[in-house]
């Protein structure tokens, strides 16, 4: 079985992956159950949950947010995989979300000063998905294969890497050369911005042992490039061709992830003579907390904080994707996604969970009621830049200002019940009807997928909320067809 957990925290690569000798995570989790119950025994609350701690981080390496919560509490060990899930959605503490299936349990959290994210996955799982989990178990830099066959075949022929999540064109007058290159900045910006919703971004026409020289001919960086990218551009010299330089240069600029720096003129700087000067005032010891590595056709960069925090900068081609297409694939996912088995294609802000279902209910001028499941928009544009917190955002779906809006989440916190996350009916003409519309497909819903009851908050105070909840009723398990087992 295996942990990866991802912290900013933990070391040059924002990660800790620690194999351990259980093949599956049911097998570790009981093992460790025995453990702990056999420390805490007789211990008041406080002792018991510093030994469980204390326990699992010499178990893992890693001092895992929240984890040891997990075996706290009493009880059987868990039998089954189901128990694990349950006793994950009923104890981990300050979790946003948490997925498991029979192999694995992925967890996102908010630590002491920023998300974290952590996974136990069996060993067979990881072996299965080598384009979801080569990244996230990958320690050390990205490797610098031989690239297979000539490289100046036309960018995206046969190459076998195809970008997993949308990326975002630096311009819209690439050069017209051969290749594409990639960008892949993993930063953290804030609480609630700091695990995932890192977008890839892309230049055709260029592979990396000509990226800084094309960088340097786009005439102005649009809008929408973060700040290490500008950088970037205006650190590379006149006449480099290469991105090697100009990295060993980023090392010394004065910050990145700080609000100051993003608000600064720095920001706005394009001559690379004025990014000279601000190296140039920076103190030689900065470049130390960070580290390079540059290949023929990829590189990365560990950006240090100074608080022992690191973020990660990533440039590759496509010659170097098809060389290590499973290893580029989860890359580009692990930098987006937060769980790495996420199936969704939605944007910025949704969640990477699949058991989370959003309703819509919408009135035609004939005061028809139409309930639809919200899906994000297929062509909507990829956002980069944070917003204020995840609950306060639009639903990122083809509904409307208007509309009404139902959030449950399957499956939470036990296989037979359900939670509500976002409710929204809105009063005026046509409220009722919506709120009545809303539940009867809720409830058919809930009740073919087996579950009876929810558990946690009631939208009774939310307008509409009674109307809803009168119509919702006291559910049953769906009667057996005649005939059936």
């Amino acid at each position: 079985m295996y942990l990866i957990y991802r912290s900013w925290d933990q070391g040059v690569l924002g990660k800790h992956v620690r194999h351990l000798p259980e093949p599956t995570v049911l097998l570790w989790v009981r093992r460790m159950w025995a453990d702990v119950m056999a420390a805490i025994s007789g211990l008041e609350e406080e002792r018991a949950s510093a030994t469980a701690h204390s326990l699992l981080t010499d178990e893992l390496g890693a001092s895992v947010y929240g984890l040891a919560h997990l075996f706290l509490g009493g009880g059987p060990p868990p039998q089954s995989m189901r128990e694990v899930r349950t006793l994950a959605h009923t104890r981990l503490p300050d979790t946003e979300q948490c997925n498991a299936d029979e192999q694995s349990l992925r967890v996102l959290a908010n630590g002491l000063t920023y998300e974290v994210a952590y996974y136990l996955l069996d060993d067979d799982a990881a072996a299965a998905r080598p384009q979801r989990w080569s990244y996230p178990l990958h320690q050390g830099p990205l490797p610098h294969t031989p690239p297979p066959g000539p490289v100046s075949r036309p960018s995206g022929a046969g190459t076998g890497f195809v970008c997993p999540v949308p990326p975002v064109r630096l311009t819209s007058q690439p050069p017209s050369g051969p290749g594409t290159s990639y960008a892949l900045l993993l930063t953290c910006r804030s609480v609630h911005y700091s695990v995932g919703w890192d977008p890839p971004y892309v230049l055709p026409g260029v592979r990396i042992p000509h990226l800084g020289a094309a960088l340097r001919e786009i005439a102005a960086p649009a809008a929408d490039w973060p700040l290490e990218l500008r950088v970037l551009r205006a650190l590379v010299a006149p006449g480099e061709n290469g991105i090697g330089p100009a990295l060993q240069r980023c090392t010394r600029w004065p910050g990145y992830s700080s609000p100051q720096a993003q608000d600064s003129g720095f920001v706005h700087i394009e001559s690379h003579e004025d990014a000279l000067r601000v190296i140039e005032s920076s103190s030689p010891a900065q470049a130390e907390r960070h580290v390079v590595t540059v290949g023929e056709h990829a590189a990365q960069l560990s950006i240090g904080t100074g608080f022992g925090d690191f973020e990660q900068w990533f440039l590759f081609d496509d010659v170097w994707a098809a060389a290590q297409t499973d290893l580029a694939l989860s890359l580009v996912h692990y930098g987006y996604h937060w769980d790495p088995l996420c199936q969704r294609r939605h944007v910025g802000w949704a969640p990477c969970s699949d058991n989370r279902i959003r309703y819509h209910a919408t009135t035609t001028p004939d005061g028809q009621v139409n309930v639809a499941i919200a899906e994000p928009e297929p062509d909507q544009t990829m956002v980069v830049m944070p917003l204020p917190a995840h609950e306060d955002q639009p639903a990122t779906t083809t509904s409307t200002v208007e509309d009404a809006v139902v959030e449950i989440l399957l499956h939470q916190p036990t296989p037979d019940t359900f939670t509500f996350g976002h409710f929204s009916i809105p009063r005026g003409p046509g409220g009722h009807a919506r709120a009545r519309a809303l539940a009867r497909r809720i409830r058919a819903d809930l009740r073919a997928a087996g579950i009876v009851t929810t558990a946690g908050w009631l939208p009774a105070d939310r307008p509409n909320g009674k109307t809803f909840l009168r119509t919702l009723g006291t559910m049953h398990p769906p009667k057996p067809r005649h005939g059936a087992g």
